[in-house]
């Protein structure tokens, strides 16, 4: 029998009740004293999960040209942990979120001044929350949506996403009849669109670009969109640093993707961006190795 493909479409993993405790402790103790709390319900992570252990395993791998050891695994494993607790104070409006410093704003401020919205497009690198806290701090208003694949959303993640009453308001769920249709009226309305371009949920609608050096399929999605609704395109980052801000970036991507000619042609131009995007991300990985999320066979080294 064919071994089954691994794959991100599972249900999301967490412990609704150990959130749930979380959340009550972040509010009595606040972010400092909770992370200590993070050293062992990371091991247990690193004893129990192996499907996360193998994979950390894989990427490190490939990231840092050797064989990590468990403990830079643990290290993985505990930075995503770090992240999803920092996500109780990013989305709660009563908590102080965690300190910022931005660069590029005036890319996609230079991006929305055409009238066709903006797509910002990023990866499961870093945190993709920290970019409510950036729009707090913000020159001019701004209106965001974010384009997400919900249907795995796990219930730990819906109880934090409790604390931002107006948080699902902005979501716009991917794989629906009327997702393109939404999409294209939020970009009318010169609103910015941003979507993860880093898990490919339908391998039907990918393309296989090199990252970190060995192919890997990326979705098309992203690329197609900002082609029909001819938006500019700029790239998002927030990086936890070590002492538990955040370094957020926007970078110039594309004022516009034009898809011309036969369909070989334009399968080769989509090509050329998403490598582009992809070596973005492999750049983004080699800088903070420990900060990459996507914990199943990215590479489809075991299908």
């Amino acid at each position: 029998m064919a071994k089954e493909k691994e794959t991100w479409l599972v249900p999301e993993r967490g412990n609704h009740l150990a959130m749930s405790l979380m959340l009550r402790l972040a509010r009595l103790v606040g972010r400092r004293a909770l992370t200590s709390l993070l050293y062992p319900i990371s091991l247990w992570y690193l004893v129990r999960d192996t499907t996360a252990r193998r994979n950390s395993r894989t990427y490190l791998h490939r990231v840092l040209n050797r064989e990590p050891s468990l403990l830079m695994i643990w290290k993985h494993i505990r930075s995503y942990a770090l992240i999803t607790l920092d996500r109780l104070f990013i989305l709660d409006p009563r908590a102080t979120p965690p300190k910022i410093s931005v660069s590029g704003k005036e890319i996609l401020f230079d991006a929305l001044q055409g009238g066709r919205g903006c797509i910002l497009l990023g990866a499961h690198i870093g945190s993709f929350d920290s970019l409510r806290t950036v729009l707090r701090v913000m020159p001019a208003p701004l209106t965001l949506r974010v384009l997400m694949y919900r249907r795995y959303t796990g219930e730990a993640t819906r109880l934090i996403e409790t604390l931002d009453p107006a948080y699902t308001d902005i979501l716009i769920s991917l794989g629906e009849p009327d997702t393109m249709l939404r999409v294209a009226e939020s970009l009318r309305r010169g609103e910015v669109v941003a979507i993860l371009g880093d898990r490919a949920h339908d391998m039907g609608r990918s393309l296989s670009v090199p990252v970190l050096g060995k192919e890997a399929p990326l979705p098309v999605g992203p690329m197609r969109i900002a082609a029909l609704t001819e938006a500019p395109v700029v790239l998002f980052s927030g990086l936890r640093c070590p002492d538990g801000s955040y370094d957020i970036r926007f970078e110039k991507f594309a004022d516009q993707i034009v898809l011309t000619g036969t369909s070989t042609e334009k399968t080769a131009i989509l090509r050329k961006w998403m490598t582009h995007y992809a070596d973005w991300m492999s750049a983004l990985c080699r800088k903070d190795p420990f900060s990459w999320y996507n914990y199943y066979d990215f590479w489809g080294e075991r299908s």
